[in-house]
């Protein structure tokens, strides 16, 4: 099981090529920052990756995108560091 489902608790039902794609955008998303991400960070990529495919969207490049996105709007809201 991917790294990216370990961040939750609640039961999820994905069929094999799902976690992997998940697993492979999670971690293209995590090495693509400067730095290695802090545990808010890890689980705001997650998080987003994981609607993404509770929606359908399989491919790990899609949800690689997606997740950087999301994380530098949530960073601009917020105040995170970059």
């Amino acid at each position: 099981m991917p790294y990216v489902l370990h961040h939750f608790s609640r039961s999820l039902d994905f069929d094999p090529e799902h976690l992997l794609a998940m697993g492979e955008a999670y971690d293209r998303s995590v090495q693509s920052l400067a730095k290695s991400p802090n545990r808010p960070v890890r689980e705001a990529i997650a998080s987003h990756i994981i609607v993404l495919a509770e929606r359908g969207v399989a491919d790990p490049e899609t949800l690689c995108k997606a997740a950087l996105v999301a994380l530098r709007n949530m960073q601009n809201e917020r105040g995170w560091p970059a």
